[in-house]
């Protein structure tokens, strides 16, 4: 009689029966359990999380060097599905990724402390975070990573990051390395390829300006503004005298950044938008703007700004009229052109104000108008024909089975792929597990 091989648990089974185990302790009675039972399962509980995002580490890297989301989800990255599966904010998302990859391909033996429940997996981020701050030279680098994982066996993750700070100056005190980097424009060179600028919103009212550059960005800038950063003398509006310039040496930068801004629209220097010299562009009820009604406006690049922030724009700035519906859809605009004019665009953006593909927040500035039926096809150039996305989603929507519609309320809806044969429903935004 022949005995058949069971087949072997995957990794997908084995994950759901860990998950299934720890269920099954959050319905445990522990009134009854010994002090020290407790403690010690906190401890195992803790060394499981490391495990776990170890674990997750290597299957985020995988994604992300395989494309997956991208070519068969349809998101824009894989920060953003991370961020909505997860529910955790897209900087935490994107960190969560780009660590992911930095652990599995270049760092080991930070990903072996975490897989062994040596580390945590916030002090994992804290010893990336420093490496990544540190000179490019690899010996540099791992010796740093051996004094921080050393370190972390003994201490919070605040006070490795404390230590993170000075592990350079102990390392290279006479900072010879950087001066070698420097002389054969590595340095540079890595400052270049990880350039980056970010606007966003800080949720009380402003914004939170980040960015890195090479030093050549650095003395371009510079040259730039500080012209603009000379003290300016106040008048005193009771005697008349000239006061001192109040603002510091930050202040007087920002404002020289905004003065180069604003002479960059002034003058025409940038490129056209959609039609339309670029301009602060606010969308804002009408009451709002009137200041019969306390509402925040939004701008084409996704930040909330306050009614006096809009009444204030609004002193200066062409109003393009909109007619709204009571669910805040645009009734009209219009306009029936094969090219998407300025006040169509704006009309779209009023009613998509974002990416409309489900799970993207891409603001309208990184946004194409796509037409549902092609225009060489007969369809027309109208708010009803058109929708609002992000140039991955605009390729998405033409390369693959994706659908999309305009519904019964005028707003668009999308239908995935069919998925294992079945055909999925329509939808505006994605569920987190699908």
């Amino acid at each position: 009689m022949a005995i058949s091989a069971l087949p072997l648990p995957t990794p997908e089974d084995q994950v759901a029966d860990a998950a299934a185990q720890l269920h099954l302790l959050t319905r445990h009675d522990w009134s009854q359990v010994p002090d020290l039972e407790l403690v010690s399962a906190v401890e195992a509980l803790q060394g499981l999380r490391a495990v776990a995002h170890a674990a997750e580490a290597v299957l985020l890297a995988e994604i992300e060097a395989r494309g997956v989301v991208k070519e068969k989800l349809g998101w824009g990255s894989t920060a953003d599905w991370f961020g909505h599966l997860a529910g955790v904010r897209h900087g935490q998302a994107k960190q969560t990724v780009e660590h992911a990859t930095e652990l599995v391909a270049n760092r080991p033996v930070t990903w072996s402390a975490l897989a062994s429940g040596d580390i945590s997996p916030e002090q994992a981020d804290i010893v990336l975070n420093t490496l990544d701050r540190l000179p490019g030279d690899e010996r540099l680098r791992e010796s740093a990573e051996t004094q921080m994982l050393d370190e972390a066996s003994r201490v919070t993750a605040t006070e490795l990051a404390r230590h993170g700070r000075g592990v350079i100056e102990t390392l290279d005190p006479a900072h010879t390395a950087r001066t070698t980097e420097a002389q054969l424009a590595r340095e540079d060179r890595v400052a270049h390829q990880r350039r980056f600028l970010s606007i966003t919103d800080d949720g009380a009212g402003g914004v939170v300006v980040k960015g890195r550059g090479s030093v050549e960005d650095g003395a371009t800038l510079r040259a730039a503004m500080l012209p603009l950063t000379a003290p300016v003398p106040e008048i005193d509006p009771d005697t008349c005298q000239e006061l001192p310039d109040r603002r510091d040496y930050g202040v007087r930068m920002w404002d020289a950044l905004l003065q180069l801004a604003q002479h960059a629209l002034d003058t025409d220097l940038p490129p056209e938008s959609h039609g339309a010299r670029p301009r602060v562009a606010v969308t804002v009820g009408l009451e709002a703007l009137r200041g019969t009604l306390v509402e925040r406006g939004r701008t084409d690049d996704g930040l909330d700004v306050s009614p006096d922030v809009a009444r204030r724009l609004a002193c200066d700035a062409d109003i393009i009229p909109m007619v709204l519906g009571t669910d805040g859809e645009v009734l009209d605009v219009g306009r029936t052109r094969r090219l998407v004019t300025a006040p169509l665009w704006r009309a779209l953006v009023v009613r998509d104000r974002h990416c409309a593909f489900p799970g993207c927040t891409r603001p309208p500035v990184m946004c194409h108008a796509h037409h549902l039926v092609p225009w060489a096809d007969g369809g027309t150039t109208s708010l009803s024909n058109l929708v609002l996305l992000c140039g991955h989603h605009h390729r998405t929507v033409h390369q693959t089975p994706w659908e999309v519609r305009i519904g019964s309320d005028g707003r668009p809806e999308f239908r995935p792929p069919p998925r294992l044969g079945v055909v999925r429903d329509w939808m505006r935004a994605r569920p987190r597990r699908e």
